[in-house]
């Protein structure tokens, strides 16, 4: 059997070699690709953010990534000059009435976006002082909250002390209750006991009298009987 020649095994080598380039390249670029994607979702979905932010707050969202679209154009480039005593008539170029012209408009405008600053100044101020007003209000209404509190607690005492009072006012009568009955009682008591020792005189002068009478009959039955 006739063996490969070595050009031969060179070239399986190398076409070899070109495929696990290529593959490589193939899954370097699939990355890339990817990353890329991912990337672009990333920055759709900051957008997207940005501007529902914008949306909620008014704010116009401004990132460093952004600081170039608001910068105006300009090429230094086209203002290069090699020979300054033989300037190139491809500079830019304006009339004196255009930069005339130009200047108002950039001098209007400049006093126009520093007076809205002042407004937002102003503005930036109103919300200051509204915050204290606001704070001030908030300390107000606590002030309002402890002194009805301080109310309620002076109405619980008042409350208290009338009913205190009219529990005393009731003590007294049921004190007055029980000496006018104690004195009644001590009346009754002394008038039952003249009535007892009244019925007892009674009784022993009646028993006297019953004697009297008794010894008075024994005697007329004496002078009745006749002598012996």
């Amino acid at each position: 059997m006739a063996r490969p020649s070595l050009s031969k095994n060179a070239s399986q080598r190398r076409g070899r070699t070109l495929a696990k380039k290529t593959v490589g390249a193939a899954k370097s670029a699939t990355k890339t690709a990817a990353s890329t994607v991912k990337a672009v979702q990333n920055t759709v979905k900051q957008v997207k953010e940005a501007a529902q932010y914008s949306e909620m707050s008014g704010l116009n969202p401004l990132g460093v990534e952004s600081v170039q679209d608001e910068l105006p154009s300009f090429q230094p480039a086209d203002y290069r000059v090699k020979d300054p005593l033989n300037p190139p008539e491809s500079l830019p170029q304006v009339s004196q009435g255009e930069f005339i012209k130009a200047s108002r408009i950039y001098e209007g405008a400049t006093r126009a976006v520093q007076l809205t600053g002042k407004a937002f100044d102003l503005t930036r101020e109103r919300f200051v002082v509204e915050g204290k007003k606001a704070k001030t209000f908030s300390a107000g209404v606590q002030a309002a909250t402890a002194f009805e509190k301080v109310k309620s607690d002076l109405t619980d005492y008042q409350i208290q002390l009338e009913n205190n009072q009219q529990k005393g006012i009731e003590l007294g009568t049921a004190k007055l209750r029980t000496t006018t009955a104690k004195s009644i009682a001590e009346q009754t008591e002394k008038e039952l006991s003249e009535k007892l020792a009244q019925a007892q005189a009674g009784a022993e002068l009646a028993s006297l009298q019953t004697q009297e009478k008794q010894t008075k009959l024994a005697e007329f039955k004496l002078l009745l009987t006749p002598q012996v």
